[in-house]
């Protein structure tokens, strides 16, 4: 693996950067999803408590939760006893602080991916210049006289690819994620309003 790297080129580096920040994003955002996923048992739970007028009771639920939809909802039930008004100002408060949380880091994963393509295909092109300079250095007597520039061209590329193609698929992942728990959060903040 190591030899593959230094028959990269300098290109490799940044590569390698790009590879690190990818993994380091992907692992963080895994773990948050999995800590602030909707668990719809509850919500049903808490929404019931709210029907039946046991807001203690629901606001029990919520403390012990990590999901954003609860955490938006128990936002609006701290202001139950205001009005509606109060209620959707404060979901909507809540909703602001929860699905930036949601996105975060979700550009870099997409920058990441982009910049590790043109990264790869830039030292595609210090590879066939390299070759192109050995040629005209040692003329095309043996193959050999261009592998060390092709070698760079092709590994570059392929590195870039190997990180750019499951970043971006592990971008449209979380993307999926944010979009489902922000729908989640407009259908259940709906019911809540209407149990007021």
């Amino acid at each position: 693996m190591w030899n593959y790297f230094v028959k990269g080129g300098f290109m490799m580096w940044p590569l390698l950067c790009c590879s690190i920040f990818s993994l380091a994003i992907i692992i963080n955002r895994l773990i948050f999803f999995r800590k602030v996923r909707t668990d719809h048992k509850k919500v049903e739970k808490f929404l019931s408590f709210v029907e039946k007028k046991e807001l203690q009771k629901a606001l029990q639920i919520a403390q012990d939760s990590n999901s954003a939809v609860i955490n938006v909802l128990k936002n609006g039930l701290a202001k139950f006893h205001e009005g509606k008004e109060s209620i959707e100002k404060a979901i909507d408060e809540a909703s602001l602080y929860e699905i930036p949380e949601l996105e975060k880091y979700l550009p870099f994963l997409s920058a990441i991916a982009s910049t590790s393509t043109l990264i790869g295909f830039t030292g595609t092109v210090t590879g066939m210049i390299r070759a192109f300079s050995d040629i005209v250095q040692h003329g095309v007597s043996t193959p050999t006289v261009v592998a060390r520039g092709i070698a760079e061209a092709l590994i570059t590329t392929a590195a870039g690819l190997f990180i750019a193609i499951p970043t971006i698929l592990f971008y449209h992942y979380f993307s999926h994620q944010v979009e489902r728990i922000t729908t989640e959060i407009e259908q259940y903040s709906t019911e809540l309003l209407k149990l007021k």
